[in-house]
């Protein structure tokens, strides 16, 4: 079995910096649970599809869902080319409206979603090195400004 890669630094980081925050069962300002992000994150990635609520989901929960991904998705599994595209097109959901739409502050700023971007960057070549090189700029032009 190979070994998680991309996982072990991030869910460091969120274990040391977010051990305040009862991520696990947030339930704020009609934002829905994390619980439904991961579901999300496994329907998106399984029919390679989304509603309007995963997308609206997703918005909601900005940097934590980086976390739902990382929870749900294992390193062969973010990297393949259709599920890197459905991870991608998460992340900027995730960051669409930061300073509007994210409804816990501190997930406005791409913590955990740039080290993912990273381990991504890091184990993709190609076209799909480029995709998330793209999704990073993004994500960094949208996060600018949510001080």
């Amino acid at each position: 079995m190979r070994p998680r890669l991309l996982i072990a630094p991030a869910i460091l980081f969120v274990t040391l910096f977010t051990s305040e925050q009862d991520w696990q069962h947030c339930q704020s300002d009609g934002a829905g649970s994390f619980q439904q992000v991961k579901d999300s994150v496994h329907n998106v990635t399984t029919i390679h599809g989304y509603s309007g609520l995963d997308e609206k989901s997703f918005s909601r929960f900005g940097d934590m869902a980086s976390v739902a991904v990382l929870q749900s998705l294992n390193d062969d599994e973010m990297t393949a080319p259709q599920t890197l595209k459905d991870v991608l097109l998460i992340i900027r959901f995730a960051f669409a409206c930061p300073s509007r739409c994210v409804v816990v502050p501190a997930d406005r700023k791409p913590r955990i979603t740039l080290l993912l971007l990273k381990g991504l960057h890091n184990h993709t070549r190609g076209p799909s090195q480029l995709a998330v090189d793209d999704t990073t700029k993004f994500v960094l032009r949208q996060a600018q400004g949510t001080d």
